[in-house]
């Protein structure tokens, strides 16, 4: 079993992201979101059950695997492309989720990618999401992937969010293929003003 099938698998009944989570208990209407690098669907079917619409996007085929943990109903709520973070194209959305997903994006088109996630937010929507921090241990092996300081993570949402949540998180703690890594972590809500 290769690297991405043991993750999916291993993911397929985890519990949403307590940062999507605390987002919800603030009383947000629930509208249309775009849920990036959803993998096995854990926010999806989170917001889906709070009454958003999800668009879900990942690199890798997971639609079925989110489907079926549906309802009825709940099944008219979701719909899926598969994309990669470096061509991507978004639609205007009041809700961008994207945890432990950004920072796979070939940091050779972040800025890129930052721009068409920051346009497809329209004024009053969310950003709720994470970033690699440059204490990550996988700094020094994933030479590909993008890791900022606080200060560029901040510097991010300077001109068109208002951030209402950021913490710094670090830890040991296994990969979802189970491998010990340092994690340094920046969780974000941002709410777009401009």
């Amino acid at each position: 079993m290769n690297s991405i099938q043991r993750y999916y698998e291993n993911t397929e009944n985890a519990l949403p992201h307590p940062i999507v989570k605390k987002f919800l208990s603030m009383g947000t209407k629930s509208e249309y979101a775009i849920d990036l690098g959803c993998g096995t669907g854990r926010d999806t079917v989170y917001l889906i059950k709070n009454g958003w619409n999800v668009l879900s996007i990942d690199r890798e085929n997971t639609r079925d695997i989110i489907f079926n943990k549906l309802d009825g109903e709940e099944k008219n709520k979701f719909n899926f492309k598969c994309q990669n973070f470096e061509n991507i194209e978004l639609e205007k959305n009041k809700l961008i989720v994207a945890n432990f997903s950004i920072p796979f994006c070939d940091k050779k088109f972040f800025n890129d990618f930052w721009n068409k996630i920051v346009t497809s937010i329209l004024k009053d929507g969310y950003f709720i999401g994470n970033f690699f921090g440059l204490s990550d241990s996988w700094v020094k092996i994933k030479k590909k992937m993008v890791f900022l300081s606080k200060e560029q993570v901040l510097e991010l949402f300077k001109k068109q969010f208002e951030i209402i949540e950021f913490n710094e998180l670090e830890r040991d703690e296994k990969t979802a293929i189970g491998k010990i890594k340092h994690w340094h972590v920046y969780e974000v809500i941002a709410k777009k003003v401009k």
